[in-house]
């Protein structure tokens, strides 16, 4: 090509280069954010270095727990599949597993009401469209169980708590309603990450959330139960049995912290292995999705309050559905038979077998409830001192498991009886404290019996029967719940309660209300008082409350109470405290403590596997022959 023809050639291509750059300046085209411009002055990076590392967006997580924007009246409609299949395998049997498949779809619509105790109250009310294997028939009968809401209520965090049935709903529909309203909890604490503790039908478990990579997204991990509704005892080995556990459900949340969708399974395995008991499996799956814009109702806790004279409070837990009506009086009539308060206080008197006496314990408590009369003569017996010592307590507690409104009456009675010996008050305060529904009248006896009682021992009792009473009405009535611990704990803040009374009370009611007075009582001089602070503890939720009893298995100065910290520590979620856990294990100069701590990482060797790390440097390194044996025991198992 001639020099001529090559200066048009690139003539033409400037001309194009230059055209092309107008028209997309016209266009406005800028060049790339992510564009690397290299200045002249400076040379590029050879091609052997490494590239600067570019960060990974962090998602930020949304309201979710505490922070969830609670709206009285607000309703949300969701469309479920839930199917559960289970099976039993018994070894050795022909047909091998036998599995079983339940199904249900329809409509969830769920409605906050308010606040109570520190509760927060829903309305829950189930449009049911499937439910398999049931007939058309069978099918009506479901629905019409279904025609009045159930009522839900959850701590702070997100947790169920209890649900208020129906006193007529069967058992089939009450143990759907819990399966459902249990796979739908999402328990939130700080952090993009967690380990909490939650229920399900089975029992109390130990879950662990992780934020996942897109806003309001989490995934929950189910890794193990701490304990169970209905302890199991294998018969070729020592202890309770406790189900496997696992499980994985997806959540999204909305702007306002709370669900709109969640997917997932989990299942449950017992026995089998070396237990010597059948092996049982049970899948279930769910999934839930937010079917339209929530609406605004007229529902308030007005609808709740109104209708919880004739609801029942029971926990995700419970395991059957409680006589009412004819059916308990048929039950009370066949427990009692033919007998007499004579003839079972006769019983009590003579029989020296626990079974026998908890049997006719309970018989009496029957024939309370059939006559409600002869809980006043029972009464009027213990007063004047014709029943013997030693079956005095049976009697009191015969009345508080009656729950009448007679035999509640003869308790508080007898509670303000001055002319009755220390002894005997002691107990009746120990059996008011075991009245399931205890009335306004009974609670006020309680109040005003620790404020008057100058006898050390009596008023011991009545703060712990205050104690139970707070647990026992959380779940039905938080609001009377929270009166009650209030007054205790004002008692216990003017230092008119000696510290250690009132912590055993809080351990006893197991209400985050006393937190700051059990922080402050890990301070105390008294080891007696700390072993009760770090007890009271342990019958608390939260994150605060790990972080507490961390510090007094790595600080506190006497053995026996970072003891009871590390049984304390057994008994909760195990997450949080792994690192106290390796860090105790290390610096602990006390074998009894290491062993404590060595049978709580046994625990976890399932589900944890830094658990069976420091367990073998227990093994390799610890300087007890003891403390090394038992964690070889337990890996070998």
């Amino acid at each position: 090509m001639s020099p001529h023809s090559k200066n048009l050639v690139l003539l033409f291509a400037l001309l194009a280069l230059v055209a092309l750059w107008s028209f997309e300046s016209t266009r406005g085209w800028k060049p790339p954010a992510t564009t690397q411009v290299i200045s002249v002055s400076h040379p590029a990076p050879r091609s052997d270095e490494p590239l600067p590392a570019v960060a990974s967006k962090t998602v930020p997580p949304g309201k979710r727990g505490r922070q969830r924007v609670l709206t009285p009246g607000l309703e949300h409609r969701y469309a479920f599949d839930l199917d559960v299949r289970s099976a039993e395998h018994i070894p050795g049997a022909e047909a091998g597993r036998n599995w079983r498949h339940l199904g249900w779809s329809g409509v969830l619509e769920l409605a906050y009401l308010g606040e109570e105790g520190r509760q927060h109250f829903f309305s829950a009310r189930v449009e049911p469209t499937r439910v398999e294997p049931l007939s058309e028939e069978a099918l009506i009968a479901f629905r019409s169980q279904l025609e009045r809401p159930v009522y839900v209520a959850q701590d702070a965090r997100g947790r169920v708590l209890s649900i208020h049935f129906e006193e007529g709903m069967d058992s089939e529909t009450r143990r759907f309603l819990r399966l459902l309203l249990a796979v739908t909890q999402f328990v939130a604490e700080d952090g993009r990450s967690w380990s909490t503790e939650e229920t399900d039908p089975t029992g109390d478990y130990e879950s662990e959330y992780r934020a996942g990579g897109s806003a309001n997204t989490y995934v929950k991990t189910k890794r193990r139960y701490l304990r169970t509704a209905l302890p199991l005892r294998a018969p070729t080995r020592p202890g309770v049995v406790v189900p496997r556990l696992r499980g994985h459900l997806d959540f999204m949340l909305d702007e306002d912290g709370l669900v709109r969708e969640v997917t997932g399974s989990d299942v449950v395995e017992q026995g089998g292995r070396a237990t010597g008991l059948p092996q049982t499996r049970a899948e279930t799956r769910v999934a839930l999705t937010r079917l339209e814009t929530p609406r605004h109702t007229a529902l308030s806790m007005r609808m709740f309050r109104e209708a919880r004279g004739r609801l029942q409070a029971e926990p995700l837990t419970g395991l059957e559905t409680p006589r009412v009506g004819t059916a308990a009086v048929e039950w009370d009539r066949r427990l009692v038979g033919d007998a007499t308060l004579d003839v079972l206080l006769r019983v009590l008197e003579t029989e020296t077998r626990e079974q026998e006496r908890s049997q006719a314990r309970e018989r009496l408590a029957a024939l309370f409830r059939l006559l409600p009369s002869k809980a006043g003569l029972a009464a009027r017996r213990v007063r004047q001192g014709a029943v013997k010592d030693d079956v005095v307590g049976q009697v009191l507690e015969a009345l508080g498991s009656a729950g009448t409104l007679e035999a509640q009456q003869e308790l508080g009675r007898l509670l303000g009886e001055s002319r009755l010996r220390v002894t005997t008050r002691a107990l009746v305060a120990t059996a008011v404290g075991k009245v399931a529904r205890p009335s306004a009248e009974l609670t006020q006896a309680l109040a005003r019996a620790v404020r008057t009682t100058k006898e050390g021992e009596l008023k011991r009792a009545v703060a712990l029967a205050l104690g139970s009473m707070v647990k026992g009405l959380e779940r039905s009535e938080p609001g009377r719940a929270l009166g009650v611990l209030d007054g205790l704990m004002g008692r216990c803040e003017a230092k008119r309660l000696d510290a250690e009374t009132c912590l055993r009370a809080l351990a006893r009611a197991g209400s985050a209300r006393g937190l700051e007075y059990t922080r402050a009582a890990l301070s105390h001089r008294s080891a007696e008082v700390r072993v009760a602070a770090t007890e009271a503890l342990g019958a608390m939720a939260g994150a605060d409350v790990d972080v507490l009893l961390d510090r007094v298995l790595l600080e506190d100065p006497e053995a026996r109470v970072r003891v009871q910290a590390a049984v304390m520590i057994s008994r909760r979620v195990a997450g949080p405290h792994l690192r106290a856990v390796a860090q105790s294990l290390r610096m602990e100069t006390e074998p009894q403590v290491r062993a404590e701590v060595v049978r709580m990482l046994g625990t976890l060797l399932t589900v944890e596997h830094a658990a069976g790390e420091l367990l073998r440097d227990v093994v390799a390194r610890d300087d007890s022959e003891d403390v090394r044996r038992l964690a070889s025991s337990l890996l070998a198992e």
